[in-house]
């Protein structure tokens, strides 16, 4: 990531992912996210506005009946008051390989709650609206508690769960995708 002194910011991340795959696809392993944006402040209320694409390295998931390419692209606004966040993506293409999913969106509310000596808890709701596939909307929660370790180090755990439609985020071979987990993490910033 980049942020400049006038708010302006791009970066990227990457990681390996599976579901291209357990979607029946033979390739589409990774995952490399580009986005770029402003952030700014109008009194209390600070503001972010932006681009992100969705990139999956040579994916074949339109080969699979019944989806479309997987890239992914969206614009995202969101408002920040005290601890309290809420952001809006509106998908301007089909949505992670849906056809005709156009004007999907998703509604992220969160809040972060300082509670001293360098952690703090993260409380999220999220509500995924894929526009003409209705069996692949979905409600997603998280419960994350982070330490500040110093130095730009810092640690995570969530708890993730969602009310995923059972019959309709499985893989071919039977694995329901969207079962509650813990997810760790460990970032640096400098």
């Amino acid at each position: 990531d980049y942020t400049d002194k006038s708010g302006f910011y791009v970066g990227t991340w990457g990681s390996t992912i599976q579901w291209i795959k357990d979607a029946g696809a033979s390739a589409g392993a990774v995952e490399i996210d580009l986005y770029g944006g402003y952030k700014g402040t109008a009194g209390d209320v600070a503001y972010d506005v932006g681009y992100l694409r969705y990139e999956y390295a040579g994916n074949k998931l339109g080969q699979v009946a019944g989806f479309g390419n997987a890239n992914t692209d969206e614009v995202y606004g969101a408002l920040t008051f005290g601890a309290y966040t809420a952001k809006y993506s509106h998908a301007f293409s089909n949505l992670f390989g849906n056809l005709n999913s156009k004007g999907s969106y998703y509604l992220d509310l969160s809040a972060t709650y300082d509670l001293g000596e360098g952690y703090s808890l993260v409380p999220h709701v999220g509500y995924q609206k894929v526009k003409n596939v209705d069996i692949a909307t979905y409600t997603d929660y998280a419960l994350t508690l982070g330490k500040d370790l110093g130095n730009g180090l810092s640690a995570t755990a969530a708890l993730v769960t969602t009310d995923a439609d059972k019959t309709n985020y499985v893989t071919p071979s039977g694995k329901f995708t969207g079962k509650s987990s813990l997810v760790v993490g460990l970032k640096y910033s400098f």
